[in-house]
């Protein structure tokens, strides 16, 4: 049987709680910009998401997450855990947090989310989607909307950060796609895709910043501001964002919260403006335009804004459900769509 529709309430009160989470992951950027100030960018992302990782664990263990299905953990799947664990956690993150480094926040924050773009490409060959005319047309705002952002970068060291979130947007695509291939058929359920994602992104990225670095994790006077930052990005759009989105969709469906996407780089913009005055130029600004036009497109919100014209308030077929760049998975905490 279907699920009941929701009341106006209900309604109402799960977009907001998608809202404030897409602004706590829209936060992620311009507090990683502030964090650099003290830590580098492998640190930041390795010790803000090793703090998320046992509050993860003990929310599965004490059932307010879903708890991990012991069914699913054989050797293939291992496997297939460690793969996610490495596109959605550790490689991803990395490049993040370095695009971050040299690019800025607001801009890191407007091309990053384009993975809901990258996955709607990837979901025609390894998922068997046909390909739409509206995914090229997102794909196409994406691509001139990265070009305009670019168009106002003054050094090639800020153009490598745009490269490097435009990878890393790639790869998120390609993360979500074998997570949605994988889930149903080989039972690897929203908690356990969860915490690879988060060993990635914390112990292991850890790990290797400690060679790296040859420990010196933390520096002997680090910036307060920059401590603090560091304590939002793990608490903040690592921990209690997830939660605020699995509360939502509770509420309402998850496609409808996945219009929450399109607050990130809107709220990363507006806070990175506040904190670091980091200001788009006219030219930047109608790239940013167009790349949000490409998320909206590529995330379903065009087709669900027809179906509503039409009287339907049903799901759109073939949306991407929003996954966060920042910190826990918010896509992957509920059935794959």
């Amino acid at each position: 049987m279907p699920s009941p529709a929701p009341t106006e309430r209900q309604e109402r009160d799960g977009l907001l709680l998608a809202a404030a989470a897409a602004i706590l992951y829209g936060a992620a950027y311009p507090a990683t910009a502030i964090a650099l100030r003290s830590f580098t960018p492998l640190a930041i992302a390795g010790l803000a998401c090793t703090l998320a990782l046992p509050v993860v664990i003990a929310l599965g263990a004490t059932g307010v997450l879903p708890r991990p299905s012991r069914a699913a953990m054989h050797p293939p799947n291992l496997v297939r855990l460690a793969v996610l664990g490495g596109l959605g956690g550790i490689g991803f993150i990395a490049l993040v947090n370095v695009a971050v480094s040299l690019s800025g926040s607001t801009v890191t924050g407007f091309i990053a989310p384009l993975y809901a773009v990258a996955a709607a490409l990837l979901a025609v060959p390894i998922l068997g989607e046909r390909l739409r005319l509206v995914t090229l047309a997102a794909f196409a705002l994406a691509i001139i909307g990265t070009v305009l952002l670019a168009g106002g970068v003054p050094n090639g060291e800020a153009l490598a950060g745009i490269l490097l979130a435009a990878a890393a947007a790639a790869m998120f695509g390609l993360y979500i796609v074998l997570a949605r291939r994988w889930a149903g058929r080989y039972h690897l359920d929203a908690t356990l895709i969860t915490v690879a994602t988060l060993i990635g992104r914390g112990p292991m990225l850890l790990a290797i910043e400690v060679v790296r670095s040859d420990g010196a994790l933390w520096p002997a006077s680090p910036d307060p501001a920059a401590v603090v930052a560091l304590l939002t990005i793990a608490f903040g759009s690592s921990s209690s964002a997830n939660l605020l989105l699995m509360a939502s969709v509770r509420r309402v469906a998850a496609g409808r919260a996945s219009a929450a996407l399109l607050l990130t780089p809107v709220s990363s913009a507006i806070i990175g403006a506040v904190l670091l005055h980091e200001v788009l130029t006219p030219v930047e600004l109608l790239g940013a335009a167009m790349v949000l036009a490409g998320i909206a497109v590529a995330s379903g919100l065009l087709d669900r804004w027809l179906a509503v014209r039409r009287g339907d308030r049903g799901d759109s077929v073939g949306e991407i459900v929003p996954i966060d760049p920042s910190g826990l998975d918010p896509g992957a905490n509920g059935p794959p769509r």
